[in-house]
């Protein structure tokens, strides 16, 4: 185990918060940082390489930090931190926590494994992690086989991405494409692709999603780009009851991903 870390302006702790802070570093050197130990549990879980697992004693106990995360001392690299450490490399405060340096995956197309019968959400130009993690928390929720992300405007390792999706980064299927390869990819699936363009819209409620869906969510601010306007793509919306006439994207993709469970259940969401 290193050394107990009490300074920090250690090299360790500088490493670490750069790639808290800057997504450059993270890319560069295919690593993130994740905290939280349900999240660790999720991370873990899901097979993702942790490299180092940063803990304070005065919060867990190494031993009882590794039982609950199910590993073992020689799976990982296991650093005593001081408060003060803690503090700087953590979100969380107060609480029984970890903080861990995992190592990253590509998320490309081709390597999501798909059910014949999946329902998948592509989300176009993301720029808030918050949503993003919405998203993906959202995606889980619903029992969506794969969330496919066009040309993002924020790191999915953004610590807040795997904040606010409460772990979901790592218990989702993702993929990072182009609007094009995505485009291309859905239709050699042979997939129903539902957008939603604000004009020429049918209602929401109308449509049949028990067959292999994709539902293409926009921005709120722009929609979507021009190359989701094909002529086999079915374009629906959500219907307004009150003033304004739209929601946030991860609350627009959740109304659609549970009406499309709803339907894929018969209509029914008794457990």
């Amino acid at each position: 185990m290193e050394k107990h870390i009490h300074s920090p302006q250690n090299p360790l702790v500088k490493e670490t918060v750069l790639l808290l802070e800057k997504s450059r570093e993270r890319k560069a050197k295919g690593l993130f940082v994740a905290e939280g130990l349900n999240e660790l549990r999720l991370c873990i879980g899901a097979g993702y390489k942790v490299q180092k697992l940063f803990f304070c004693e005065q919060d867990i106990g190494r031993g009882d930090l590794l039982e609950t995360l199910q590993m073992n001392a020689e799976q990982v690299q296991t650093v005593s931190v001081s408060p003060e450490v803690m503090k700087k490399i953590a979100y969380r405060e107060g609480v029984k926590n970890a903080v861990a340096v995992a190592e990253s995956r590509k998320h490309e197309l081709k390597d999501l494994k798909l059910p014949d019968n999946a329902l998948v959400v592509v989300a176009e130009a993301v720029e808030k992690p918050g949503n993003l993690g919405a998203l993906l928390r959202s995606a889980d929720a619903a029992g969506a086989d794969a969330l496919i992300l066009c040309n993002p405007g924020t790191d999915v390792y953004n610590p807040n991405v795997i904040r606010s999706s409460v772990g979901c980064l790592f218990t989702m299927s993702l993929a990072v494409a182009t609007a094009e390869e995505t485009t291309t990819f859905l239709s050699e699936k042979g997939f129903q692709v539902f957008t939603t363009f604000m004009d020429n819209a049918e209602s929401a409620w109308n449509a049949d999603f028990k067959q292999a869906t994709a539902l293409v969510i926009g921005t709120e601010s722009v929609g979507l780009s021009k190359e989701w306007r094909k002529p086999n793509f079915k374009n629906i919306n959500i219907p307004m009851f009150g003033k304004v006439d739209s929601l946030n994207v991860s609350a627009a993709a959740a109304v659609l991903m549970f009406e499309a469970a709803r339907q894929r259940r018969g209509g029914n969401f008794a457990v």
